[in-house]
């Protein structure tokens, strides 16, 4: 597997919260998986999912309750457009994955709904 090229890990505690969370922007744009991402990155999954889950909450919002994305069933769309899948998000916005899409596509678009 490619390493990924990012900045040496800081040796000061107070740096380390800057120094993860763009590395968790990075993870996400990229498209990986987590383990996949961590593994080019050489740090460890569950280094990764924890520091996730310390800034999530340093936000002030650590007792909040977990964000979610409201979705709904929607007619089948006709033949001529083939079989795909339809998302409505609460934000008015809608996502359509038509078959035949790419994969790499799908893990960016599952990226940006885990991000919301």
């Amino acid at each position: 597997m490619r390493r990924n090229s990012i900045e040496e890990r800081p040796a000061r505690r107070e740096d380390l919260a800057a120094w993860y969370r763009a590395l968790l922007e990075r993870q996400a744009e990229s498209g990986l998986s987590v383990t996949d991402f961590a593994a080019s990155a050489g740090v460890s999954a569950w280094t990764l999912y924890d520091w996730r889950r310390r800034l999530a909450g340093s936000d002030g919002d650590r007792d909040a309750a977990p964000r979610l994305v409201e979705l709904s069933v929607v007619p089948s769309p006709p033949a001529s457009m083939g079989t795909g899948i339809g998302v409505h998000l609460r934000s008015g916005h809608r996502l359509d994955v038509r078959a035949g899409f790419d994969d790499h596509e799908l893990r960016r678009l599952i990226g940006v709904l885990e991000s919301c």
